[in-house]
């Protein structure tokens, strides 16, 4: 060798050939890798106990894990789970009984304190810690020894050796003996431990300090040499010092832990107090922080104003405000606004969790998604959640996320989509049934829109185009269909801005209605002149409302303003004489009736399918009976009848109306080869029926009919079979069940049988009478009430919108035609079993969506929460407090939210986890 070279053990290649100092090297090399590497499943082995402290306290809230750290300060700080001491008891004495075998006359003290079942043992509770140190060392003499020996072994030089017990004590250099507590000697395994390293060691990765801790140590050839070298290394030292500073302890230690759970029991009544005031302030839409909050200004928000009020009454909160103003930043808060963050985060993940818990049982669920802009001018992706009960049979649909995205394509939306049900951890590829959005291109796109793109990935997703929306349609086209409905909703508007853009106008309008009131002995509640708004249809019949309700009032109103600014300025006289002029036409009184008629019929449809228990086939048998009453108005019957509320309303008001005018009527030359000429209408009522009472009537059929068109094709006519009449009718014939019957519900949803479902259909038909009349107890039991074609009276009129005044005796049904009545009653009698495949049915019915009209109602809430003030809200705390906002009626768990509260940082968790 040209030179000489060191190994990483200290070893010259001076002392040996070639040959030997590569067989060295590649030696060294091996115990090396073994040293270092350790073996994967003793790691998780030995992290399993540590989870299971906490993990069946917080797995049911959120899958968080807490660390336990096995240092002195932290078994001390960290208190012990009942549950993970007796499962360590168990083995204890698992391990006890194993040593037991065939030794029943050994001292049953020895066999107790054996080290080597402690090493066994992953971690080390601090009540085990203190079991080990109560008994001491196990240090049995040669003559507590069954055979008065230790047992020995035999080395390759055929010499006996065993432990001597001689080694329990230390011999000093004045001949003084000094007794080894540390030494603990296993008869089960014929090893010495260190139990000081073993309990309070920090630095146990080498294989000199494993030997001492795990696998013990049994080199009795060299046993004085390698006890005596244990005792001087500094983990040693480090180790005893730590128990013998621990016993020195033990007697002030109960109190430590005692005053530890007090504080921890005044901690968690704090946050209770805390978390109803969060709750309250999440529910009502209240700013929590304030400009200036401290504690010296008098105005330090809502939140820390309501804090102080509670502390008035809560004797731990008082204390808990009193330490943060003496001690300041040294004292833990729980009011600092990153807090305030953390626990509306908490609270929002545990109604997050109920939710998911959930829709994870019922395994089904349908979408609804929409966009709007907040005050900040960014735009909110709301995402509610439809799915049925399968315990009460209610539908709900739940607030599951906004978000915020400044793209809202086809392909964005659905990025975003796929990101939340992950997040959700929901199985939305197999559970997701039903899809619900409105009108817009990047929604309902048959190629490039979202319904597209989920239905890729999910086909039994049957999307459904929002019936609010496709009614709001059918009335857009209504009132703008001719010249006399434009002229009707214009003027309205023109009156709105002329009246209520002035306060001097609105103030007349006011001191007028209270005038009127007193004139005809009524207290009537004011009123405002309302906007006509082109995105909301309802607006049109609020605005018509006002107007023929306070209708004099409005004309003594615009006469009034006439005669006080009209004479100074012509703009306002001018446009004071055509509202007049207008108002007080026949023209504007027929155009009115007719459409007050119409919205009367339409308005409360409008609220029947915002409801969230709306189900398909009550939304399609609604329809069916609008468009039946619209039908039923295109007559000369319900034209008379016009004319005559015409007349009534002229009567009662204080102004003459002028009668429609004829026009002079055109002469059209006749062309060549024209042998007729049309008929020339000369009577003004006549051509306002034709011209305008008929074609809104046309109008308003041919919209409904097309526009609701596709709820009556595919699955959805298999549905209509569950309605009331074709229950009585197969219950009567089951020979008419149509042959395709379930075809295309069978085809989308692969998951139900089609033969099966036949079958049970055909059943439960037969026996519905007897189901029905057992769970559902009549309202009367003596009247004999004979209702002729009952069937026809549920699927036509079980929706009747007729005023008390006019029909207050009428007899009301109960609509068992809906599906969610009859998922109901599969619930109450827990028919699930007996009907599987029609139990699947039925829920699928019920959860596919009708309307996205709750997605409405959360930005309702999203406008309340981030005002003007709020703009700066980030989206976290934003998507957290319209959860607590729209979720009201979701039960608060105050533990769970106390655990993902204590998750949140390691400093919350000592604070709030005994």
């Amino acid at each position: 060798m040209s030179s000489v070279c060191k190994c990483d053990c200290g070893k010259l290649s001076s002392s040996m050939n070639d040959n030997n100092w590569n067989r060295h090297i590649n030696s060294c090399k091996v115990r090396k890798f073994k040293r270092n590497s350790h073996d994967i499943k003793s790691f998780f082995s030995g992290n399993k106990n540590k989870k299971s402290k906490l993990i069946h306290q917080i797995t049911a809230v959120k899958n968080t894990i807490f660390d336990v750290n096995n240092d002195l300060n932290k078994d001390q700080s960290t208190p012990v789970n009942k549950e993970s001491l007796v499962e360590c008891e168990i083995q204890k004495d698992t391990e006890i009984s194993s040593c037991l075998q065939n030794k029943d006359d050994m001292d049953m003290d020895i066999i107790k304190n054996d080290p080597a079942i402690f090493a066994k043992m992953s971690i080390l509770s601090p009540e085990i810690k203190d079991y080990i140190l109560k008994f001491g060392p196990c240090q049995p003499l040669q003559d507590d020894l069954p055979n008065k020996i230790f047992p020995y072994e035999i080395n390759n030089e055929k010499t006996k050796r065993s432990f001597n017990d001689k080694h329990y004590y230390r011999i000093l250099s004045d001949k003084s003996k000094c007794h080894r507590d540390w030494l603990s000697y296993s008869l089960s395994r014929n090893k010495i431990f260190c139990i000081h390293c073993m309990l309070f060691g920090t630095n146990l990765h080498s294989n000199l300090e494993k030997s001492w801790t795990k696998e013990g140590f049994n080199k009795w050839k060299n046993c004085s040499f390698a006890i005596q070298r244990h005792e001087l290394t500094p983990d040693h030292v480090t180790s005893s010092l730590k128990c013998k500073l621990r016993q020195n302890n033990v007697p002030i230690l109960p109190s430590i832990e005692n005053n530890r759970k007090t504080q921890i029991a005044m901690n968690r009544q704090v946050l209770l107090d805390l978390i109803d005031i969060v709750i309250y302030m999440g529910r009502h839409n209240l700013a929590f922080r304030g400009h200036y909050e401290d504690w010296s200004s008098n105005s330090r928000g809502n939140f820390k104003d309501l804090v102080m009020l509670m502390s008035k009454n809560s004797e731990p909160l008082a204390e808990h405000i009193n330490c943060i103003q003496q001690n300041g930043k040294r004292e833990t808060s729980f009011i600092s606004w990153q807090r305030q963050n953390q626990l509306i985060e908490a609270i929002a993940e545990d109604i997050s969790f109920q939710i998911r818990s959930f829709i994870k049982t019922v395994r089904m669920f349908s979408i609804s998604i929409d966009t709007t802009f907040d005050a900040s001018r960014n735009e909110q992706i709301s995402f509610i959640i439809r799915y049925a009960d399968e315990v009460t049979g209610e539908v709900h649909e739940r607030l599951l996320a906004v978000k915020e995205s400044p793209i809202t394509s086809g392909k964005k939306l659905y990025d975003i989509f796929v990101n939340v049900m992950e997040a959700e951890n929901l199985n939305w590829k197999e559970e997701l049934v039903g899809q619900s959005y409105d009108g817009a291109s990047n929604m309902r796109g048959n190629y490039n829109g979202l319904q597209a793109h989920i239905k890729e990935e999910s086909p039994q997703a049957l999307f459904v185009w929002c019936h609010s929306h496709r009614l709001a349609l059918v009335v857009k086209q209504a009132v703008s269909c001719n010249s006399n409905a434009v002229d009707l909703f214009g003027n309205l508007e023109t009156l709105y801005i002329f009246l209520w853009c002035s306060k001097k106008r609105a103030a007349i309008f006011r001191e007028i209605q209270i005038e009127c009131g007193n004139m005809e002995g009524k207290n009537n509640p004011l009123h405002a002149v309302k906007r006509v708004s082109t995105t909301r249809w309802s607006s049109h019949a609020a605005a018509l409302h006002v107007v023929l309700k306070f209708h004099n009032a409005v004309l003594k109103t615009l006469n009034k303003i006439k005669d006080s600014e009209g004479s100074a300025d012509v703009v306002v006289g001018a446009s004071c004489s055509g509202l007049i002029s207008y108002l007080t036409s026949q023209r504007f009184l027929l155009t009115a009736l007719l459409f007050k008629t119409i919205f009367q019929i339409l308005e409360p449809v409008t609220r029947q399918l915002q409801s969230q228990d709306m189900d398909m086939l009550m939304a399609t048998n609604i329809l069916n009976n609008v468009i039946h009453q619209i039908k039923e108005l295109r007559n000369d019957d319900s034209f008379k009848r016009l004319l005559k509320r015409t007349d009534e309303f002229a009567e009662n008001s204080i102004v003459d109306f002028l009668p429609l005018v004829s026009s002079r009527p055109k002469r059209v030359p006749r062309k060549s080869g024209e042998h007729c000429q049309d008929e020339i209408i000369s009577c003004p009522m006549k051509k306002f029926r034709i011209d305008t009472y008929n074609v809104i009537m046309d109008i308003l059929l041919a919209e409904l009919s097309g526009r609701f068109e596709s709820t009556n094709i595919g699955p959805l006519k298999d549905l209509s079979l569950l309605s009331f009449r074709r229950i009585r009718e197969v219950q009567n014939n089951p020979h008419i069940v149509p042959c395709d019957a379930f075809d295309a519900l069978c085809i989308m949803y692969s998951q139900i049988d089609k033969n099966s479902l036949l079958t049970e259909y055909i059943e439960f038909c037969k026996n519905f009478t007897e189901i029905e009349n057992s769970i559902l107890l009549p309202k009367y039991l003596n009247n004999n009430l004979i209702v002729e074609d009952y069937e026809d009276s549920l699927e036509l009129n079980a929706y009747s919108y007729d005023s008390a005044e006019e029909d207050s005796a009428k007899v009301v049904y109960h609509n068992i035609a809906s599906t969610r009545e009859l998922f109901k009653l599969f619930c109450l009698a827990k028919l699930a079993n007996i009907f599987p495949n029609l139990y699947l049915v039925l829920k699928l019915s019920i959860t596919l969506p009708v309307t996205s009209c709750s997605v409405e109602r959360t930005f309702s809430k999203l406008k309340l929460i981030k005002t003007k003030l709020r703009t700066t809200m980030s989206q976290d705390r934003l998507d957290s407090l319209m959860k607590i906002s729209c979720e009201q009626d979701i039960f608060i768990n105050n533990e769970n939210v106390i655990l993902l509260f204590a998750a949140k940082s390691s400093v919350l968790t000592k604070c709030l986890i005994y």
